[in-house]
């Protein structure tokens, strides 16, 4: 496939509404399994690698996006390339990108270079929405 340079706006729509959907189900989880110390425990373990592994979903629906429209000022698309990248190939620790423009404490998640990576509900959902609302400005 080549370069991206825009997605239908359904598209961004339907991929928004599978993230709600999935947050949503997380949610009702762990209302579920409130009150229950041995299940709130066990879905605090899971919690970190299922929405590290949501991360890696959400940026496949657009990896081919053209990094010339990403920008590399820090943004939400960097940071989710970033993280991904780092899931992917370094055990999930986050490594520096010398062509972005990092700053943890500018960023939605932030998680500082060298830290592992273990997304919460809260942080995931945070940084799903800003980046799909990137998207949707970068990739009209």
């Amino acid at each position: 496939m080549l370069a991206m340079t825009s997605y239908p706006e359904v598209y961004v729509q339907l991929t928004a509404a599978k993230l709600d959907e999935q947050i949503a189900a997380y949610g009702a989880l762990a209302d579920a399994v409130k009150g229950n110390a041995k299940a709130e425990a066990a879905l605090a373990a899971f919690a970190p690698d299922y929405f590290n592994s949501m991360l890696l979903a959400l940026d496949h629906h657009f990896m081919h996006r053209m990094r010339g429209a990403e920008g590399k000022d820090g943004n939400p698309l960097n940071e989710v390339r970033m993280l991904s990248d780092s899931i992917m190939e370094h055990d999930g620790v986050l490594k520096e990108n010398k062509t972005i423009k990092y700053r943890a404490e500018k960023t939605i998640a932030g998680i500082e270079v060298g830290e592992t990576i273990a997304l919460d509900a809260e942080r995931f959902e945070k940084l799903a929405k800003a980046y799909v609302a990137e998207i949707g400005k970068r990739f009209p």
